[in-house]
């Protein structure tokens, strides 16, 4: 069964016979705010451009193609703003992030899981991050991504 709260497919990430009303992130809000992931992209790369550490990570995470989408999926992980009309995303809860990481509320692989730890670490020094776990089980692709967000928060171009 698919849960279209956490995109668990099979059970297997959050539990035996997962379907919606055992997803941690069932009911939680009753008014939910729709987000598009290519919009949320586009906002997230607009609103980094005054730091390179958070440009870095947005740019890890839409390289990567995987975690844009996720989180759109997943507003309360999100920095909304409710003043208008239409509730409208401008950023990531970074912390937020790292407390669904730390209690395993995001079904993903490992390798997935450290890029956005990774992602995490980069655009908010509270997040706690093992450098060594986390790049260790990356593939070439995925630690070539890491590699040019490193050097993009480093205010530098990675040259090969």
């Amino acid at each position: 069964m698919f849960c279209e709260h956490c995109g668990d497919v099979d059970g297997d990430e959050t539990g035996v016979d997962h379907d919606e009303r055992d997803c941690p992130w069932y009911g939680i809000d009753d008014n939910p705010v729709i987000v598009d992931a290519a919009e949320l992209a586009d906002i997230l790369a607009a609103n980094a451009d005054g730091s390179p550490a958070l440009r870095a990570a947005i740019g890890l995470l839409a390289r990567h193609g995987l975690w844009i989408k996720r989180l759109a999926e997943r507003p309360r992980l999100l920095l909304i703003d409710y003043s208008g009309p239409v509730p409208q995303p401008y950023g990531i809860d970074w912390r937020k992030v790292a407390q669904a990481m730390e209690s395993k509320q995001l079904p993903a692989s490992g390798g997935e899981l450290s890029i956005l730890a990774l992602a995490a670490s980069l655009a908010d020094t509270a997040a706690p991050l093992r450098l060594g776990d986390a790049v260790s089980g990356l593939d070439a692709a995925n630690l070539d991504l890491v590699l040019q967000a490193v050097a993009t928060a480093n205010g530098r171009t990675l040259t090969r």
